[in-house]
């Protein structure tokens, strides 16, 4: 597995590689193998390079400067044993080559020798203190050693020496990230987009550091703006596919997910950069992060206060200039009857920041201030942010009271947030006025199945379908009604249907599923919550889902093992940890249970959940006074809450267990 993923790496690279331009040969000259080696090198074609450097030997070329050659070529193919020979050999002869100490150290860093490489990097900065080549590689052993501020030095010396070394201060950058010091991440960032609006690495950095902050709509404009700068950077793609699950888009999730796992069948993290000085290249050899993210609380420097105006500055001072006379760069151009063509295309995109900015410079421009406002309500609803929607097409209806968008935005929002009462004669005259518009009968169907009327909602949604008969999501949700007013068949049917229509429809699969579930047909929900997985491997309610399955179903171990792969990708996963802690449970292994379920409590010391199982684990062990006090604080936190009948119900019995044992031990 990890030589397929190396191997995927080295395409890539050599890809790239190709893409550049090629160093001519001076045919004729002293240095013609050597000329037509670096020309082999640059392309890729390593062993046609060694073969024409051995030849350059051979016919009397310089043989320190081939010699050198050879070894980066060594290095670049990770010939390890063979590069540390060469270069050892070339710091014999000349000693004062930070170039040569620095690329030793590369060689000894990749080939697992950190603390020679150290050692190796600080030579080169000995031998000349303003390399800062050696000074970025300084930065990096020291930040996989755990030794942060020492680290952040390097990078900072490295930066003094060369204000444009940008692997340095992306280096700086994913340090600051993984030390939680995100103000400080995120100006790092910014100072390298202002450099190169273009760099992926930069923007797939924003958007890691947003996720960290829980600001996913951001963090998905930043993944985007990376894929975009660079179409083949897998790792892009995987933190988008992540984003949008977690902002519910599964089917643009999906879409992510396939492109990455066709550039690369394994997530690829973000990662430290070392450094080494070629003719033609322009190579930075990655280095994955080892430092822990459990940092702890006296890292942080107290509470953190995050600047919402960094993260604006960002996105909006490296915005293409709209207002510019000449065209906008990407394809952005906007057309001349459409004031607000440009920010449409920024939607397109999934910049939403940036179409916000951009619809409200259109109204100055003359834009139609009822369809700006339709506009920026979508995107806010689009963000999950009803509220404002609804202030924004209630502004529109205002401006002009004929603008269906703006009713039609309204009815939704109102839905999202649970006010289905206020939503349904809006939907009713929108249906009256366009009775053969699908979106308006869907948004009446879903009006009237939120305020009891199933039957009205099914009529709403047959007529949507006999207008859209490919539309998978309208069976689901027919299915979803007809399961609300408890007809399972009938919501069966309706789901298999829209599976028939869009076999990749992760909901729907995670539907049925719980559908077998609830009737004890084991094996068609595990297959069902497995299809789910396969098409999105990063839904996340479906791995949850088949991991408590396979714990119900008696197969303990295996919910343990997906449970285990899960927290891998996130640690802070409350759900799948006191999933894990109950799997543990039924193994019988209430040792490690019970740390399953501390371990949660210091995430969360209230969690009720968490709490109750604890005493659950205590009692099996035995531990009664420990088990009654744990269910005593789940009373007294939640009354009446899910987990506090049943605390005081087992406390009961604990009390009367601890009076028994106690009494046989007396006897």
């Amino acid at each position: 597995m990890s030589l397929e993923r190396y191997r995927a790496e080295r395409q890539s690279a050599e890809q790239r590689l190709r893409e550049q331009p090629t160093p001519e040969v001076a045919e004729g000259s002293e240095l013609a193998h050597y000329n037509l080696g670096l020309a082999f090198r640059q392309k890729g074609y390593y062993t046609e390079a060694l073969r024409e450097y051995r030849l350059a030997i051979e016919r009397g070329e310089d043989r320190r400067l081939v010699r050198q050659a050879m070894a980066e070529v060594h290095l670049l193919k990770r010939d390890f044993t063979d590069a540390l020979e060469l270069y050892e050999s070339l710091i014999h002869e000349t000693a004062d080559s930070p170039k040569l100490w620095n690329e030793r150290g590369v060689v000894l860093h990749q080939a697992g020798r950190t603390a020679d490489a150290l050692t190796s990097y600080r030579q080169a900065t000995e031998v000349d203190p303003r390399y800062a080549l050696a000074w970025n590689n300084v930065g990096v052993v020291l930040a996989h050693q755990s030794d942060a501020d020492d680290a952040i030095e390097a990078f900072r010396k490295a930066l003094q020496l060369s204000p444009q070394f940008v692997g340095a201060r992306l280096n700086l950058a994913l340090l600051l990230t993984h030390l939680r010091r995100f103000q400080l991440a995120l100006e790092a960032y910014r100072q390298v987009l202002a450099d190169q609006p273009a760099s992926a690495a930069a923007w797939n950095g924003v958007g890691l550091v947003l996720v960290e902050l829980k600001r996913f709509p951001d963090a998905r404009n930043a993944f985007v703006r990376a894929v975009e700068a660079d179409p083949h950077n897998a790792g892009a793609h995987y933190n988008l596919s992540f984003t949008l699950s977690n902002l519910g888009d599964y089917d643009g999730a999906l879409r992510a997910t396939k492109r990455a796992l066709e550039l690369d069948p394994y997530y690829v993290s973000q990662k430290f950069a070392l450094a080494i000085d070629l003719q033609y290249e322009t190579v930075a050899i990655g280095i994955v992060p080892e430092i822990s993210a459990d940092v702890s609380a006296e890292s942080l420097g107290g509470e953190f206060a995050f600047d919402q105006r960094l993260l604006d500055n960002i996105f909006q001072e490296l915005e293409p200039a709209a207002t510019a006379a000449q065209a906008a760069p990407g394809g952005l151009a906007k057309k001349a009857d459409d004031p607000l063509a440009l920010a449409r295309d920024y939607v397109s995109k999934g910049m939403m920041d940036l179409a916000v900015a951009e619809a409200m410079r259109a109204v100055q421009r003359g834009a139609d201030r009822g369809q700006a406002a339709t506009m920026i309500g979508d995107i806010y609803a689009r963000r999950g942010l009803h509220g404002e929607a609804l202030e924004r097409y209630r502004e529109a209806r205002t401006l002009d009271a004929a603008n269906s968008a703006a009713v039609l935005g309204e009815v939704k929002s109102l839905l999202a947030v649970h006010r289905a009462a206020e939503a349904l004669p809006l939907a009713e005259e929108l249906v009256a006025t366009a009775p053969d518009d699908v979106e308006v009968l869907v948004a009446a169907a879903r009006a009237r199945a939120a305020t009891g009327d199933a039957a009205g909602a099914l009529t709403a949604l047959r007529q949507a379908q006999t207008r859209a008969p490919a539309r998978a999501d309208l069976h689901k949700l027919q299915g979803d009604i007809a399961l609300k007013v408890g007809d399972r068949q009938s919501a069966r049917a309706a789901y298999r249907a829209a599976l028939d229509l869009d076999a990749g429809f992760v909901q729907v699969w995670l539907e049925l599923g719980r559908l077998h579930e609830q009737d004890e047909e084991w094996a068609d929900a595990q297959r069902a919550f497995e299809a789910a997985l396969e098409a999105l491997p990063t839904f996340h309610e479906a791995g949850l889902a088949l991991a408590d399955l396979l714990r119900r179903s008696g197969n303990a171990r295996a919910a343990i093992l997906r449970l285990a792969d899960m927290l891998e990708q996130d640690l802070y996963d409350m759900d799948a940890l006191l999933l894990l802690g109950r799997a543990l449970l039924d193994d019988k292994r209430p040792a490690e249970a019970l740390e399953a379920f501390r371990r949660a409590l210091k995430f969360d010391p209230r969690h009720t959940g968490a709490l109750f199982y604890l005493g659950a684990t205590l009692a099996r062990l035995q531990r009664y006074g420990e088990a009654v006090d744990a269910w005593d604080r789940v009373t007294r936190i939640d009354p009446g809450g899910p987990f506090a009948q049943r605390a005081r119900m087992h406390a009961r019995t604990a009390v009367d267990l601890q009076h028994i044992f106690s009494t046989s031990d007396a006897a």
